[in-house]
C-alpha cells in the first residue's frame, strides 16, 4: 500500500479523531467511583466519548458556516456569532453528561470486572492515539499492521461486529444531526421568510422549530452539510481502525461485554439519553437564535434583503 493524501486509509481517519482522552479517564468529574457498575458506566461514556462529543458541540459553528458558504450561502461574521451564542446557551455538556450517566446507570449493574473493562477501555484510547500518530505521520508499517489485522478472516470480522455493536455510530449520527440543525438555522437567514420567522411570537416560533427538527429527523435526501448515513459510516471505520490495535485480550474484552444483554442494555440507554439532550438542546438553540437573530434584524435591517 502507498501511503499517500490520497490514500483510502488516511482519507477515512482524515479529521475524525479525537484528541487523546487518556488524560481525562474520568471524563465527567473526579469524584471517586461509588461501585462497581458506576465504574463500568463512567468507563462507557469514556470509550465513547459523550462527554468530548458534546463539549466540542460550539467548535462545529465555524466549520458549518465554511460549509454553509462553500454552498453559497453567505453566512455573516454577524450571523454565525449569534449563533454560537445559541449553542453555548443551549448545550450544557456537563448536565447533559451527567443525565446521560444517570439513565446508563439505572438500566442496573453490568456483568463485567471493572478494572478488566477499564484497562480494555485504555488500550482502546492508546489505540486512538495511535491511530492519530499513524495519519500524521503518514506510517505505512503501522498502516499495513492495520490492514493485516482488518483483513484476517478470524480477527476482521470480530472488530467489524464490535464496531456494530458501539454507540459511537449512533452518537456520530447525533453529531451531523446537530450540524445540520445549524445549517438549517444559517440558511434560514437567506430566506426572504426570515425576518418574519425571527420576528414570530414565542409560541409560534417553537411549534416551527418542532417542525424544523421532525423533518429534519426524516429527511435521507440533501441532507447538509454531513448525510447521517454518511456520519455512521465514518464512524464505524474510524473505530475499525482503532480495535485493530486491540490486544486480543482487551477486544475480547470489549466484545463480550457489548454482546452481551447487560451490556446491550447500557448501551441503548446510553443512545436514548444521549438522543433526547441532543433533540432538547437543538430545540432550544433554534429557539435562542431566531430570538437572537430578530434583535439583529431590527437594528440592522439592510440584513433583511
Amino acid at each position: 500500500m502507498v501511503v499517500n493524501g490520497s490514500s483510502n486509509l488516511f482519507r477515512m481517519v482524515r479529521a475524525r479523531l479525537a484528541p487523546p482522552a487518556l488524560a481525562c479517564a474520568l471524563v465527567f468529574g473526579g469524584t471517586a467511583f461509588a461501585g462497581a457498575s458506576d465504574a463500568v458506566d463512567q468507563s462507557l461514556l469514556q470509550i465513547e466519548q459523550a462527554g468530548p462529543r458534546l463539549k466540542a458541540t460550539p467548535s462545529m459553528v465555524a466549520k458549518i458556516a465554511k460549509a454553509a458558504r462553500d454552498q453559497g450561502i453567505a453566512a455573516a461574521p454577524e450571523t454565525e456569532a449569534i449563533l454560537e451564542l445559541a449553542v453555548r446557551a443551549s448545550f450544557k455538556p456537563d448536565a447533559m453528561s451527567d443525565g446521560i450517566l444517570d439513565a446508563v446507570a439505572e438500566t442496573g449493574g453490568a456483568t463485567v470486572d471493572p478494572a478488566v473493562f477499564a484497562k480494555a477501555v485504555a488500550a482502546f484510547e492508546e489505540g486512538r492515539a495511535k491511530v492519530a500518530r499513524m495519519y500524521e505521520a503518514q506510517d505505512q508499517a503501522a498502516a499495513k499492521d492495520i490492514e493485516t489485522r482488518l483483513a484476517d478472516t478470524g480477527t476482521g470480522p470480530r472488530i467489524t461486529q464490535l464496531a456494530d455493536l458501539m454507540a459511537s455510530p449512533d452518537l456520530a449520527v447525533e453529531t451531523a444531526f446537530t450540524g445540520q440543525v445549524m445549517y438549517v438555522a444559517l440558511e434560514a437567514f437567506e430566506n426572504s421568510s426570515a425576518a418574519e420567522l425571527a420576528s414570530a411570537p414565542q409560541d409560534k416560533l417553537q411549534a416551527e422549530m418542532k417542525g424544523v427538527m421532525e423533518q429534519l429527523r426524516a429527511r435521507i435526501e440533501n441532507e447538509k452539510p454531513v448525510p447521517k448515513d454518511v456520519a455512521r459510516t465514518d464512524e464505524k471505520s474510524r473505530l475499525a481502525f482503532i480495535l485493530a490495535t486491540l490486544p486480543s485480550e482487551d477486544l475480547s474484552v470489549l466484545s463480550d461485554f457489548y454482546a452481551s444483554a447487560a451490556g446491550k442494555a447500557k448501551r441503548q440507554a446510553l443512545v436514548d439519553a444521549y438522543k433526547q439532550a441532543s433533540d432538547q438542546a437543538n430545540t432550544k438553540m433554534l429557539g435562542v437564535y431566531f430570538a437572537e437573530l430578530a434583535d439583529y434584524l431590527k437594528a440592522n435591517p439592510r440584513a433583511q434583503q
